[in-house]
């Protein structure tokens, strides 16, 4: 598989830290977070990647260029701002069958090839990795029937208690996902998703274990300690 990499936001949460760093190069143990990313899919069999890039482009490719911990590079480059469904539209020409589809600020240790094997078995249009975490007020929580089909999505809920299964950070998705694609900025979670799922075309896969972000500062200190350290695997 090709993995499709959403790398073109702005990170203002991490501007305070990092200025005008590409939130996707924010170092964690002294890598860019991207690189530690491209070193998972490597340890997985995955070898191209496309980067969907926006602010910051440059710097992007300066510091990772075509090839990166054994991952050959494409860029998918936004004219403007486009949102996460724009992003990926825009990165039609370069699908060719199923792809990994995942987010440039997350590292979710799961079998990427699991996930398209549950998409193709259940003849769905996308896998989703689910985590369970401790406390979900922050996240928004994805819901599945008793089949594993994915429900709903549910978005952030400051009333709710406990712990629920969220959403990873990464997908596998058949090459169609592209038709459900009109151009033009977009939110891939907040529009194409949520349709999809009530169209039952959704699979969720529960991994072990946990996953992380650097999305905003604390989530960005969590990784540090847990990661920065990490010096097994290139992936780590």
């Amino acid at each position: 598989m090709k993995a499709f990499i959403l790398a073109g936001g702005l990170g203002t949460r991490l501007q305070g830290r990092f200025g005008d760093l590409p939130k996707p190069l924010a170092p964690i143990g002294g890598r860019p977070f991207l690189l530690r990313q491209l070193g998972w899919l490597a340890d997985h069999g995955v070898r191209e990647a496309v980067l969907c890039v926006g602010h910051g482009s440059a710097q992007v490719r300066e510091v990772l260029g075509n090839l990166a911990a054994g991952v050959a590079l494409a860029y998918s480059e936004e004219p403007e701002p486009l949102g996460t469904r724009g992003a990926l539209a825009l990165a039609r020409p370069h699908v060719a069958g199923a792809a990994l589809v995942l987010n440039g600020d997350t590292l979710a240790p799961c079998d990427p090839w699991a996930l398209e094997r549950e998409r193709w078995e259940r003849g769905a249009l996308g896998a989703l990795a689910l985590f369970e975490v401790p406390d979900a007020r922050a996240r928004g929580r994805v819901e599945c029937d008793d089949a594993g089909r994915i429900a709903r999505f549910v978005e952030k809920d400051a009333a709710w208690r406990g712990p629920a299964w969220v959403h990873g950070g990464v997908a596998a998705f058949s090459g169609a996902l592209w038709h459900e694609l009109p151009p033009g900025p977009g939110s891939l979670e907040r529009e194409v998703l949520p349709r999809l799922a009530a169209e039952g075309r959704l699979v969720g896969v529960r991994c072990p274990g946990r996953f992380w972000d650097i999305g905003t500062p604390e989530d960005w200190e969590r990784a540090e300690r847990e990661l920065g350290g990490a010096v097994t695997g290139e992936g780590a």
